[in-house]
């Protein structure tokens, strides 16, 4: 009762947020392909260990459709690379503390086929965060509330007409505007179709809603309500020696963002505020815990020899 509340709770205030933050803006449109690997280990006793990393690719934004060599294909550009190691406490089974001590993002804007100018921007990351896990339905269905603060040091945007995340100087500067903060509340249901738990030869259904609002000095009031994700996927966990999962599916980002064109010479400017609607494919590999990888080598160079090999 208390998650089928918290569900009725997170979707009411979506959309008075939603309602409130677009107002009568023109919502403008991309398509994106995202993947994330994430890599996930035991440190000792109930320390936990995780690396996640991140490849974005993306088509043009709408709003360049009139521009020379516009194209919506998801594909077309490099949109993002992202590098984030975790620290899991697993308090019990219900309770999770995280910390993320070092993050770090580099994405690109613009498309040189469109036109607009080419600029890549880094951004350095630390986010503390507490997950909450409970089942419902005679525990069919896995309930995850998470909660996670961003402290984000955006650095300064470099021109560049390259296609490569390494076109820039890693002394960019990171000025005090770009110092800024955010709370993510993260809601998800995990259904197991063909058996009662994620067990071997499973396959799975993911349905999870992300509210992101903009904290601090350094965001504007129309800038409070960031962006909202919203994800379906089909998941399958596979009988194998080392575990892993795979999930693909769909997702939509509204996104509180800048329209943006070009002038006479060429640069790209701000032209408004807008709502960014982002249509996304998204694939996961997920293992779950890398550290039995070695301890299969070490069974298997344990095995005696295979006489008939010698």
């Amino acid at each position: 009762m208390k998650a089928i509340f918290t569900i009725a709770l997170t979707l009411g205030f979506y959309l008075v947020t939603f309602s409130q933050s677009t107002d009568s803006r023109e919502t403008v449109s991309r398509n994106s392909f995202w993947t994330e690997t994430v890599i996930n280990g035991v440190i000792k006793n109930k320390f936990k260990w995780q690396m996640d990393y991140q490849y974005r690719r993306t088509s043009d934004p709408a709003d360049l459709s009139a521009k020379t060599g516009y194209s919506s294909n998801m594909f077309k550009n490099d949109f993002q690379h992202v590098y984030r190691p975790w620290i899991h406490y697993q308090l019990n089974d219900n309770v999770r503390f995280s910390l993320s001590p070092f993050g770090f993002w580099e994405s690109y804007t613009g498309s040189v086929e469109s036109g607009s100018t080419r600029k890549v921007q880094p951004e350095y990351r630390i986010c503390p965060q507490l997950t909450f896990t409970n089942k419902i339905f005679n525990n069919r269905v896995i309930i995850d509330q998470r909660y996670r603060y961003e402290f984000r040091y955006i650095g300064t945007k470099v021109t560049t007409d390259k296609p490569e995340f390494t076109d820039y100087q890693l002394g960019t500067d990171y000025p005090d505007a770009g110092r800024k903060m955010r709370m993510r509340y993260f809601l998800r249901a995990i259904v197991p179709l063909n058996h009662k738990t994620l067990e071997n030869n499973t396959f799975y259904i993911i349905a999870w809603n992300e509210i992101m609002l903009g904290l601090g000095k350094n965001t504007a009031n129309d800038k409070i309500w960031d962006q909202n994700r919203t994800f379906c996927l089909l998941g399958y966990k596979p009988k194998m020696d080392f575990p892993m999962r795979f999930e693909i599916g769909y997702g939509v980002i509204y996104k509180n963002t800048f329209s943006s064109s070009i002038n006479s010479a060429g640069q790209l400017y701000e032209t408004g505020k807008k709502i960014e609607k982002n249509n996304i494919l998204q694939v996961y590999i997920i293992f779950e815990n890398f550290n039995k990888l070695f301890s299969l080598k070490k069974k298997k160079e344990d095995l005696p020899a295979d006489p008939l090999k010698q």
